[in-house]
């Protein structure tokens, strides 16, 4: 008979490949759905003032409600089982959004189902993240995480270029074909999850775990962590004032085509996640307190370039756009690990040497390694091969019905 350790110790083992699978087939329905949100809210020509409403306040409703993510838990007893539940529900309101935004042309039924996506959506951090805490050994947690992002960030670059492309090859004829397929692949995608967490292993619940109590009075914060937490807050106001318009600015003022947009997205993410070496170098040098002060700067004066990028010839705006959006990236990963370290400094309530969280973060990073080949290509060609097999289907779905609808107009016109 397997030792209880040792049958665990193997589950745990499969779990964790497991979830580097679902991981992206999450990536292909994050890639294919939420990427063209905003897309898909300019194509239905709502004004600039309803996109910003679909693009903030659903997530406003999302915070609040992953707060009763708890209170699911004490009646399941169950992560996997709350997790399942919750992207079931976050799959059926997919086609709702299409049918509430195109079909019935109803603005606050379409704001409905974006803020039950959403609130469905956030509260699976929670237990996903628990989970994972129970799941991975303390000691393999870096290592871990960094190679099932590398896979993630991989598969929602695929995936999005893909969906950009469909979108493309649509947009002369029928734009709503094209979300239409997107976003059921991405349906199809979020099955694909719902499928392998079925297959992992969720550990038995403790009931003697350490509970660690976080003093959450304001008042009692010291002064500095007080500055960084208003500083933050502001920050974040600032950024999602013209943030959740820059879709529509690319696409309706700059006359992006879908396949530029997802160009330009993707490019820009892919230098913003190889330049944090370099971040971790300044930090090392100049400090956290720099690093912010003057990343932030260069954030305030993006916005007047995406003003001057509207003057310049035709045959530059995408170029220059790149160069903008990679300017952004850049900027902005080297905030997150700028507020990272500062934060770390105040929760430990002492003055914490940035060499000392540089070469913490080095360390880590040097744990990260790419998957097994094997597991990578398993991953890679079944998620690839479905994508292609459903755009080649519904390639010629679309086909089959021009033909027929011309013979049927042709057949009429003789009579």
């Amino acid at each position: 008979m397997v030792p209880k350790r040792k049958r665990q110790s193997k589950q745990i083992k499969s779990s964790l490949r497991i979830s580097t699978v679902e991981g992206s087939w999450w990536a292909v329905m994050y890639g294919m759905v939420e990427t063209y949100f905003g897309a898909f809210f300019e194509y239905l020509k709502y004004t600039s003032y309803e996109i910003s409403i679909l693009s903030t306040f659903p997530i406003f409703v999302g915070a609040v409600f992953q707060n009763l993510t708890g209170w699911f838990y004490d009646i399941l007893r169950s992560r996997k089982t709350i997790l399942i539940i919750l992207k079931f529900i976050q799959t059926a309101t997919i086609p709702l959004i299409l049918f509430a935004g195109y079909s019935s042309g109803n603005y606050f039924l379409l704001l409905s189902f974006i803020c039950i996506y959403y609130s469905v959506a956030m509260s699976q951090m929670s237990p996903w993240t628990s989970w994972m805490g129970y799941l991975v050994p303390g000691r393999l947690r870096g290592r871990y995480f960094g190679n099932r992002s590398q896979v993630v960030r991989i598969f929602m670059l695929i995936s999005s270029l893909m969906a950009g492309a469909i979108l493309n090859s649509y947009q002369a004829s029928n734009t709503f074909y094209g979300f239409t397929i997107i976003f059921f692949i991405g349906m199809l995608a979020n099955f694909g999850c719902i499928y392998f967490i079925k297959k992992q292993y969720e550990p038995e619940d403790t009931s003697d775990d350490e509970v660690i109590e976080i003093d959450k009075s304001f008042a009692k914060m010291n002064n500095g962590l007080k500055r960084f937490i208003a500083y933050d807050s502001l920050s974040e106001f600032s950024f999602h004032i013209s943030g959740p318009l820059m879709m529509v600015y690319w696409l309706r003022d700059l006359k992006f085509d879908y396949i530029e947009l997802a160009i330009l997205i993707n490019v820009s993410q892919i230098l913003g996640l190889f330049s944090m070496r370099y971040w971790g170098k300044r930090i090392d040098k100049n400090g956290s307190y720099s690093t912010i002060r003057f990343t932030s700067f260069c954030i305030a004066v993006l916005p007047m370039l995406w003003v001057g990028i509207y003057y310049l010839p035709s045959e530059l705006i995408l170029a220059g756009s790149i160069i903008i959006a990679s300017m952004a990236s850049l900027m902005f990963s080297g905030r997150a690990l700028a507020l990272d370290n500062r934060l770390y400094e105040h929760m430990e309530n002492k003055k914490t040497s940035p060499a000392l969280f540089v070469r913490q973060v080095r360390q880590e990073l040097q744990k990260v390694t790419w998957p097994q080949r094997r597991d990578t290509f398993v991953s890679s060609a079944i998620v690839i091969l479905l994508i292609i097999l459903f755009s080649l289907f519904f390639l010629l779905t679309d086909q089959i019905w021009s033909f027929s609808i011309k013979k049927i107009i042709e057949i009429g016109s003789g009579l």
